[in-house]
């Protein structure tokens, strides 16, 4: 098994954690592990490019902006609290912000301007960023997933 190949890493460990967050919404080890999974996706693709995480971090981010919130709940969940990520506005992100809820109101991931959402909605782990947005995990960790497959750029090793 080559874990230092992106394509394997994405097939063999990212999705199916993924998978099982999908089967497990209220999970908060699989809502942390899978961010942390997601992102450090990066250090792969720099692996391969011979570059530097932190850069090839940026460049996703940059074509997947979601990976941002991936990237933020993976190290506040592995620090406590996040002290620094390249949008400000995330600093401050803590641990004990992930809590159980309701599932997004949209399709999208979104939740009403007010942060609610319908009262049949799935519980799920969501989170409230410090920039006042709330956020269904499991969904931002299935977009962050498709979008990654898509961007085959990442996978040319």
């Amino acid at each position: 098994m080559a874990f230092s190949n992106p394509q394997v890493y994405i097939d063999e460990l990212a999705a199916p954690l993924c998978r099982r967050f999908e089967a497990e919404p209220t999970a908060y080890d699989l809502a942390i592990s899978t961010c942390i999974i997601l992102y450090h996706f990066a250090d792969v693709v720099a692996h391969v490019r011979n570059g530097k995480p932190h850069d090839v971090a940026q460049e996703i981010a940059a074509k997947v902006p979601a990976f941002h919130t991936v990237r933020a709940i993976a190290n506040a969940g592995k620090h406590v609290k996040l002290t620094r990520h390249p949008k400000s506005e995330l600093v401050g992100l803590r641990a004990e912000d992930l809590v159980r809820g309701k599932g997004a109101a949209f399709s999208d991931g979104s939740y009403y301007s007010d942060g609610t959402t319908h009262s049949d909605a799935r519980e799920t782990v969501v989170v409230a960023t410090p920039d006042g947005k709330k956020h269904d995990v499991l969904h931002v960790c299935v977009s962050v997933l498709e979008s990654l497959y898509r961007e085959r750029e990442f996978f040319e090793v």
